[in-house]
Protein backbone atom coordinates (compact mmCIF):
# COMPACT_ATOMS: atom_id res chain seq x y z
CA UNK A 1 0.00 0.00 0.00
CA UNK A 2 2.97 2.30 0.59
CA UNK A 3 3.80 2.48 -3.26
CA UNK A 4 0.24 4.47 -4.45
CA UNK A 5 -0.81 2.22 -6.84
CA UNK A 6 -1.99 -0.09 -4.38
CA UNK A 7 -5.63 0.03 -2.85
CA UNK A 8 -7.30 -2.52 -0.62
CA UNK A 9 -9.61 -4.57 -2.71
CA UNK A 10 -11.50 -6.58 -0.29
CA UNK A 11 -11.75 -10.45 0.14
CA UNK A 12 -11.31 -13.46 -1.21
CA UNK A 13 -13.66 -16.58 0.07
CA UNK A 14 -11.63 -18.88 2.53
CA UNK A 15 -10.22 -22.00 0.96
CA UNK A 16 -7.66 -22.36 3.36
CA UNK A 17 -8.53 -24.36 6.07
CA UNK A 18 -11.77 -22.41 7.15
CA UNK A 19 -9.94 -19.39 8.60
CA UNK A 20 -12.76 -17.02 6.44
CA UNK A 21 -11.51 -14.82 4.29
CA UNK A 22 -8.50 -13.37 2.96
CA UNK A 23 -7.37 -9.25 2.27
CA UNK A 24 -6.06 -8.90 -1.24
CA UNK A 25 -4.39 -5.57 -2.22
CA UNK A 26 -5.41 -4.66 -6.48
CA UNK A 27 -2.24 -3.44 -7.23
CA UNK A 28 -1.93 -0.74 -10.92
CA UNK A 29 -5.59 -1.39 -11.22
CA UNK A 30 -5.56 -5.18 -11.50
CA UNK A 31 -7.34 -7.77 -10.41
CA UNK A 32 -7.52 -8.66 -6.49
CA UNK A 33 -5.88 -11.76 -6.65
CA UNK A 34 -3.34 -11.06 -9.88
CA UNK A 35 -1.01 -9.88 -8.47
CA UNK A 36 2.58 -11.98 -8.02
CA UNK A 37 4.06 -11.92 -4.08
CA UNK A 38 7.54 -13.20 -3.97
CA UNK A 39 9.85 -13.85 -0.77
CA UNK A 40 13.55 -14.26 -1.16
CA UNK A 41 13.05 -15.04 -5.20
CA UNK A 42 10.51 -17.58 -4.49
CA UNK A 43 6.85 -17.43 -5.41
CA UNK A 44 4.81 -16.53 -2.16
CA UNK A 45 1.18 -16.85 -3.64
CA UNK A 46 -1.42 -19.20 -1.77
CA UNK A 47 -1.57 -21.97 -4.53
CA UNK A 48 -5.34 -22.61 -4.08
CA UNK A 49 -7.06 -19.03 -4.56
CA UNK A 50 -3.02 -17.02 -5.44
CA UNK A 51 -3.71 -14.27 -2.55
CA UNK A 52 -0.76 -13.59 -0.72
CA UNK A 53 0.84 -15.60 1.94
CA UNK A 54 1.45 -13.83 5.23
CA UNK A 55 5.17 -11.95 5.00
CA UNK A 56 7.99 -12.09 7.77
CA UNK A 57 7.01 -8.58 10.30
CA UNK A 58 8.74 -5.41 9.09
CA UNK A 59 12.01 -5.56 11.47
CA UNK A 60 13.07 -8.87 9.55
CA UNK A 61 12.83 -7.26 5.87
CA UNK A 62 15.89 -6.18 4.18
CA UNK A 63 13.79 -4.65 1.62
CA UNK A 64 10.75 -4.71 -0.83
CA UNK A 65 9.92 -3.49 -4.41
CA UNK A 66 6.63 -3.18 -6.11
CA UNK A 67 6.87 -3.51 -9.81
CA UNK A 68 4.19 -2.82 -12.55
CA UNK A 69 3.15 -3.07 -15.77
CA UNK A 70 5.24 -4.04 -18.62
CA UNK A 71 6.99 -6.40 -16.37
CA UNK A 72 10.01 -8.31 -17.62
CA UNK A 73 9.15 -12.50 -18.73
CA UNK A 74 10.56 -13.50 -15.43
CA UNK A 75 6.88 -12.59 -14.41
CA UNK A 76 4.76 -13.86 -16.29
CA UNK A 77 2.13 -15.75 -14.39
CA UNK A 78 0.00 -12.81 -12.88
CA UNK A 79 -1.28 -9.19 -14.76
CA UNK A 80 -1.02 -6.46 -12.34
CA UNK A 81 1.87 -6.62 -10.24
CA UNK A 82 5.08 -7.77 -8.54
CA UNK A 83 6.01 -7.30 -5.07
CA UNK A 84 9.45 -8.79 -4.32
CA UNK A 85 10.32 -8.98 -0.42
CA UNK A 86 14.02 -9.71 0.56
CA UNK A 87 15.14 -10.52 4.53
CA UNK A 88 17.36 -10.07 6.29
CA UNK A 89 20.47 -12.36 6.84
CA UNK A 90 23.81 -12.85 8.88
CA UNK A 91 26.69 -10.88 8.51
CA UNK A 92 30.41 -11.01 9.61
CA UNK A 93 29.27 -8.84 13.05
CA UNK A 94 26.90 -9.71 15.22
CA UNK A 95 23.99 -7.09 15.07
CA UNK A 96 20.17 -7.07 16.30
CA UNK A 97 17.64 -5.11 17.24
CA UNK A 98 14.69 -4.58 19.27
CA UNK A 99 10.91 -3.03 19.47
CA UNK A 100 7.95 -2.66 20.97
CA UNK A 101 4.62 -1.42 20.25
CA UNK A 102 2.21 -0.42 23.17
CA UNK A 103 -1.36 0.90 23.36
CA UNK A 104 -3.28 1.34 26.35
CA UNK A 105 -7.07 2.56 26.30
CA UNK A 106 -6.14 5.35 29.33
CA UNK A 107 -3.49 6.67 26.14
CA UNK A 108 -6.83 6.31 23.54
CA UNK A 109 -8.97 8.98 22.31
CA UNK A 110 -13.00 8.02 23.80
CA UNK A 111 -14.51 6.08 20.92
CA UNK A 112 -17.98 7.46 20.09
CA UNK A 113 -19.20 4.09 19.66
CA UNK A 114 -18.51 2.76 23.18
CA UNK A 115 -21.56 1.76 25.20
CA UNK A 116 -22.53 4.09 27.43
CA UNK A 117 -22.53 2.73 31.06
CA UNK A 118 -24.80 3.00 34.37
CA UNK A 119 -22.78 6.48 35.09
CA UNK A 120 -24.30 8.06 31.64
CA UNK A 121 -20.51 7.90 30.78
CA UNK A 122 -19.25 5.69 27.65
CA UNK A 123 -17.42 2.70 29.14
CA UNK A 124 -13.73 1.90 28.56
CA UNK A 125 -13.00 -0.96 26.52
CA UNK A 126 -9.77 -1.80 28.59
CA UNK A 127 -7.24 -2.13 26.00
CA UNK A 128 -3.78 -2.89 27.06
CA UNK A 129 -1.72 -4.26 23.58
CA UNK A 130 1.79 -4.75 23.52
CA UNK A 131 3.24 -5.61 20.74
CA UNK A 132 7.31 -6.83 21.11
CA UNK A 133 10.36 -8.59 19.17
CA UNK A 134 13.63 -8.20 17.79
CA UNK A 135 16.44 -9.68 15.51
CA UNK A 136 19.84 -11.20 16.20
CA UNK A 137 21.98 -12.35 13.21
CA UNK A 138 25.69 -12.84 13.20
CA UNK A 139 28.42 -15.33 11.78
CA UNK A 140 28.74 -18.69 12.99
CA UNK A 141 31.87 -19.40 10.98
CA UNK A 142 33.28 -16.14 9.78
CA UNK A 143 32.79 -15.79 5.77
CA UNK A 144 31.11 -18.71 5.61
CA UNK A 145 27.98 -19.74 7.70
CA UNK A 146 25.63 -16.77 8.82
CA UNK A 147 22.70 -16.98 11.08
CA UNK A 148 19.64 -15.29 11.08
CA UNK A 149 16.34 -15.03 13.33
CA UNK A 150 13.93 -12.97 14.71
CA UNK A 151 10.37 -13.28 16.94
CA UNK A 152 7.39 -11.21 17.07
CA UNK A 153 4.99 -11.76 19.81
CA UNK A 154 1.71 -9.39 20.31
CA UNK A 155 -0.12 -9.41 23.73
CA UNK A 156 -3.42 -8.60 23.90
CA UNK A 157 -5.77 -7.96 26.98
CA UNK A 158 -9.44 -5.98 26.07
CA UNK A 159 -13.16 -6.13 27.42
CA UNK A 160 -15.39 -7.43 24.59
CA UNK A 161 -17.80 -4.56 23.64
CA UNK A 162 -21.69 -5.38 24.30
CA UNK A 163 -22.98 -7.94 21.66
CA UNK A 164 -26.75 -7.03 22.12
CA UNK A 165 -28.46 -4.49 19.83
CA UNK A 166 -31.98 -2.80 20.20
CA UNK A 167 -33.88 -2.01 16.91
CA UNK A 168 -37.19 -0.06 17.41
Amino acid sequence: LLSGIAVPSGTLSGIRGGFGTTSTIAIAGGLANGSSYLLDGGFHNDPMNNAPQPFPFPEALQEFKVETSALNAQYGRHSAGVVNAITKSGTNTFSGTGFEFYRDARLNSTDPFAAIGADGKPTNDGLRRHQAGGTLGGPIKTNKVFFFGGYQGTFLRQTPTSNFEFVP
